[in-house]
């Protein structure tokens, strides 16, 4: 009977973990629709985003101390740069093709450890290499107005950026996820606050709003996540977030009236669908 009890324990707090990061996954979703919605420059909009952000965790850092340690740099500068380029890449491409891209992020990992630690790439992830590199070219081909193409190529930065902080997590395990979000945030806004200087003063219903995307979609999901790391593996974990770019368009197509090209619908099934095979496979196996 105490054995059942345990097991049913941890089923439960198992079940609790995916349903924080369903629900993680559907406040990120909701990038595109304030971005496109704010008539405000990328610059503004990341400041005041990782502003709010910032003292969302403040809430919740325990013992922040900051050590000069090369991974901590790495973190902090990867995540500003990862973040602004996916903004920018809202403003000047579909939100679609911007998220969808912006997943490539793993798809870039495995290239790194391929040519920069110099392994072997696994026989499991070659296929979702093969169809997310496949992906982003079709994506490519419908992207055909400059303006458009541009944002493609940024949001291809912004999943290469995110590679980057994905790889340099694993010299980061010691650090407290939520100390390690407020480090990223405040740096990401102190870098931003020189450029935005002069654009700070904006209207109350503005301020309002990257308030709530400060917190609900950026703060309270990248909470809900470290939660759910507690009890699922990171794999399982990947594959509920990939909720998140397919409720991305179907949010702005609703909201905003932006609707993905038929290239980006077809590249990003590919990417999209690989990573889900990915990610079942690991799973399994």
């Amino acid at each position: 009977m105490s054995s059942f009890i345990r097991q049913g324990g941890f089923e439960y707090f198992h079940g609790q973990g995916r349903v924080h990061m369903v629900i993680a996954a559907c406040l990120w979703s909701l990038a595109g629709v304030f971005i496109k919605s704010l008539e405000l420059p990328a610059t503004v909009i990341i400041f005041y985003r990782s502003f709010f952000a910032c003292l969302f965790f403040l809430i919740f850092v325990n013992g922040l101390t900051w050590k000069p340690k090369g991974a901590l740099f790495v973190s902090v500068l990867s995540y500003t740069a990862a973040i602004s380029t996916f903004v920018l890449a809202n403003k000047l491409t579909t939100a679609a093709n911007a998220i969808v891209l912006q997943y490539t992020a793993p798809i870039f990992v495995f290239l790194f450890i391929r040519f920069g630690e110099r392994k072997p790439i696994a026989r499991k992830n070659l296929g979702t290499l093969l169809f997310g590199m496949l992906g982003i070219m079709v994506i490519f081909w419908g992207s055909t107005e400059a303006k458009d193409l541009k944002g493609v190529f940024i949001a291809i930065g912004s999943g290469v950026l995110f590679s980057v902080y994905m790889i340099n997590l694993r010299y980061l395990k010691g650090v407290n996820p939520l100390n390690l979000n407020f480090y990223n945030n405040f740096v990401c806004a102190l870098t931003l606050l020189p450029i935005v200087g002069s654009q700070l003063n904006i209207e109350w219903d503005q301020y309002l709003a990257l308030g709530i995307m400060g917190v609900v979609q950026l703060g309270i999901p990248y909470f809900l996540f470290s939660k759910g790391l507690e009890t699922l593996s990171l794999e399982e974990a990947a594959l509920i977030v990939l909720i998140e770019p397919v409720l991305n368009p179907i949010w702005v197509a609703t909201i905003v009236g932006e609707i993905p090209a038929i290239g980006t619908l077809l590249g990003g099934s590919l990417i999209l669908g690989s990573l889900g095979f990915r990610y079942i496979f690991l799973r399994s196996s």
